[in-house]
């Protein structure tokens, strides 16, 4: 049965067993004595989600798998946030609430963890919903393999209801599962940075020396490099464990990258993470993660460059400048040529064309056609054979990944 249509029917029958899978948790726990052995801290800092944290919570108390503590993180809410929380901690001993100022996630995570207590960790965002099944099937993978964690794919969620695929890269990595592997020998994982993906040991979190850097936006890149760098084995599974929310006011944090400060963040926090496997990994694993970030991450961008002001294209700019510094042509070569094209324009500084660029469709690559010279594909973009605008043929080549999209 493909893992979709498995999906599928896991939601339909895990929201008509909710009810009863919170009560019996609810009585299991008031009957067991509270030890390391089994059980899973779900750390979940929140700030300002009253409308969104009861369905979270809920999505965790319905999961079939009982032995977790809920440690929700209020870091100076301004709505009911809190008051929510409360009524859940009064009514189910498993849910923690803790009040903390950080005005910080990271911040916040890190005192959530310095709480923690159980076997496993892992993380959800006050806005996301936990899949049913999902604790039950990480924490069955690292305990049949003894791995040091388990990552799983995800969902985005719009509105109440309606699920929409993450970036097809997502499941591209989660297309099958792979058991007790290491990073060496499968780097195409890393396009998974998210920490809400992942359930670690304890004991490996903390042998590993991993924490959220504090003060940034985007540092889940950063403890997801040094985790898939320095475990003996991790585990990959093919299930969607979360439906990450899009909120539809735009005010989730990843969905203002268009500040400077955050455009400078992204590319401090993809510099650092590269850092890291430079470090900690092998050449591979490297090249393999900077053609990851210049063809996925700061496509995303890129693509934000009309509604940058002048501060945050420069950041734009500067960042793409250091990313592309640590790429050759055979890294190019792997980049898809819509973006490539625009990182021409932002690099020259050319807000303009750039902005044009997207105006004329450059980034729908299946609209525009393909041009062979001497062997070698091309895709015929926006700007293609303009004098004054002068973009390089090798610009233009079409990647493997444009290719492979127009034989489906």
């Amino acid at each position: 049965m493909p893992e979709s249509v498995r999906g599928a029917l896991r939601d339909v029958a895990g929201k008509l067993v909710a009810p009863a899978r919170a009560a019996a948790g609810r009585r299991r726990t008031r009957g067991a004595s509270r030890r390391d052995d089994g059980w899973v801290d779900v750390i979940v800092p929140v700030h300002d989600v009253g409308s969104m944290i009861d369905e979270t919570i809920r999505s965790v108390l319905a999961q079939d798998r009982w032995r977790f503590t809920l440690i929700v993180l209020d870091d100076a809410s301004a709505d009911d946030t809190a008051e929510r929380v409360e009524r859940w901690v009064r009514r189910d001993s498993r849910v923690r609430l803790e009040r903390v100022a950080y005005r910080d996630p990271n911040a916040t995570r890190n005192h959530g963890i310095a709480h923690a207590a159980g076997e496993y960790l892992t993380f959800l965002d006050g806005d996301d919903v936990l899949r049913p099944g999902a604790l039950r099937d990480l924490v069955a993978s690292v305990e049949a393999t003894g791995s040091d964690f388990a990552v799983g794919s995800y969902d985005r969620l719009e509105g109440a209801r309606r699920r929409t695929p993450p970036a097809f890269w997502i499941d591209e990595a989660h297309a099958r599962e792979r058991r007790a592997i290491r990073l060496e020998q499968f780097p195409d994982i890393l396009v998974n940075a998210v920490q809400w993906t992942k359930l670690y040991r304890r004991e490996f979190w903390e042998s590993a020396e991993l924490s959220f850097p504090e003060g940034g936006h985007f540092q889940d890149q950063l403890v997801s490099a040094k985790a898939y760098a320095r475990a003996r084995a991790f585990d990959v599974l093919q299930r969607k464990t979360v439906d990450w929310r899009i909120r539809s006011d735009g005010s989730s944090m990843t969905q203002q990258g268009v500040r400077a400060s955050q455009v400078r963040d992204r590319f401090g926090t993809a510099i650092g993470a590269l850092a890291v496997l430079a470090a900690e990994s092998d050449a591979v694993v490297h090249r393999s993660r900077t053609t990851q970030y210049l063809s996925n991450d700061t496509a995303v961008a890129a693509s934000e460059v009309r509604n940058m002001d002048e501060d945050a294209f420069g950041e734009l700019r500067t960042g793409l400048g250091r990313l592309s510094a640590l790429a050759d042509s055979e890294i190019w070569a792997e980049v898809p040529a819509e973006s490539k094209v625009l990182y021409e324009f932002v690099l020259r500084g050319d807000r303009a064309r750039a902005v044009e660029y997207l105006d004329r469709g450059g980034l729908s690559s299946l609209r525009h056609e393909i041009a062979e010279r001497d062997g070698i594909a091309y895709l015929v973009l926006p700007f293609w054979g303009d004098a004054e605008a002068a973009v390089p043929l090798d610009r233009f080549r079409a990647s493997p990944r444009e290719l492979r999209a127009r034989s489906i």
